[in-house]
């Protein structure tokens, strides 16, 4: 385990986060105290941090009804400063990385001398002394996301279709079926050049434009008109969902991240065609719901934390050996200005392919 020298924590740092409970964004700095570690949490200062579409999506719709301010920021990677009652696994000064509660604080933070967040510890895993924090802090909610939506799913063999291959979520999911999970042909789909061609670096066995191409009558071709076994579908489009849920084989899977067809915009419900559709190939439907064991605390018992735990430590170890990489698309500052700026192009469907790091300590970032 990587040791390095923890910093000195001081009462308070300025976040960067939402202080209005709807329609925060654009978001702002913030003074706020720093965390004390509860039962079976650690306290990391925050090295680098990334950018996910959960963080402009919580400042405008605050839906887990916090009390503002709330600073964001998720993905970690730093050094462990403090640890809380029953940690066993980390000491102060450990290098690690993390992701923080959804419905809790993050760790960005304005001035370059890095930020304060809490993770549990089921959510934290020691960073590997070669790998940056860099690709460390661009690994945790992505990565957790695609191994929840893939790892109790697929099979040996199984022919998987992943959307979005040059997406955040996208090319670790593709990385993973192709070279973990024993997938037998991984098949993605991209609009653009640098998107069309990450999904191929990632593994994808056959990547089709689908500005340009049928998607649904490639993959249809593909499998003799038999159908995907499975789909992992993390575009968040209702569009996107009613198309590849028809590519599921019949009996397959589809499984889809977040919570599901009719539901993508949080702010009500539409009928969506998808559970007709999926009936009709008997097909079965999973929704790999983070979120869930943030608003539902019962679920979060000792068999998921295992299971996160799992996942975190398969993402430093599959980074470290390079069977699943991050790709990072472009590096910014900690600052409100560059934050929003990012998050903005990411809600509109302008930012970089890959992944956005943060550099929240720039010394040790660099």
């Amino acid at each position: 385990m990587t040791q390095l020298h923890a910093p000195a924590v001081p009462a308070d740092f300025e976040g960067v986060g939402y202080t209005k409970s709807r329609d925060g964004f654009p978001l702002e700095a913030v003074k706020v105290p720093v965390p004390k570690p509860g039962p079976d949490q650690v306290l990391i200062h925050v090295v680098c941090s990334s950018l996910n579409p959960l963080e402009y999506k919580l400042a405008q719709l605050n839906f887990f009804g916090r009390s503002p301010p709330v600073v964001l920021g998720f993905d970690m990677a730093g050094v462990v400063v403090a640890v809380g009652e029953g940690v066993t696994r980390f000491s102060v000064g450990d290098a690690v990385a993390a992701m923080a509660d959804s419905n809790g604080d993050g760790g960005w933070a304005t001035g370059g001398q890095g930020g304060y967040a809490l993770a549990r510890e089921c959510f934290t895993a020691s960073k590997p002394g070669s790998l940056s924090f860099s690709d460390a802090a661009a690994l945790p909610l992505c990565f957790i996301a695609a191994y929840l939506g893939l790892q109790p799913n697929i099979s040996k063999g199984d022919t998987v279709y992943i959307p979005g291959g040059g997406g955040g979520v996208g090319h670790l999911a593709v990385q993973m079926a192709a070279r973990t999970l024993g997938a037998g042909l991984v098949v993605s789909s991209a609009g653009g050049p640098q998107s069309l061609a990450l999904a191929r670096a990632s593994g994808a066995h056959q990547v089709f434009d689908y500005k340009q191409e049928d998607v649904a009558a490639e993959i249809d071709r593909l499998t003799d008109g038999r159908g995907v076994d499975l789909v992992f579908d993390a575009t968040y489009s209702e569009k996107g969902f009613v198309e590849t849920a028809a590519m599921v084989r019949e009996g397959g899977t589809w499984v889809v991240l977040g919570v599901g067809p009719g539901k993508t915009t949080r702010t009500g419900e539409t009928e969506s065609p998808v559970d007709a559709i999926l009936a009709e190939r008997g097909a079965r439907q999973v929704n790999a719901n983070m979120l869930r064991y943030f608003s539902q605390p019962e679920l979060m018992d000792a068999a998921a934390q295992a299971f996160f735990g799992q996942a975190m430590q398969a993402a430093m170890a599959w980074a470290l050996d390079g069977r699943v990489t991050p790709h990072i698309g472009k590096r910014i500052d900690s600052g409100p200005a560059e934050i929003n700026a990012e998050l903005a192009a990411m809600a509109a469907g302008h930012g970089p392919v890959g992944k956005v790091v943060v550099n929240v300590d720039r010394e040790r970032a660099a």
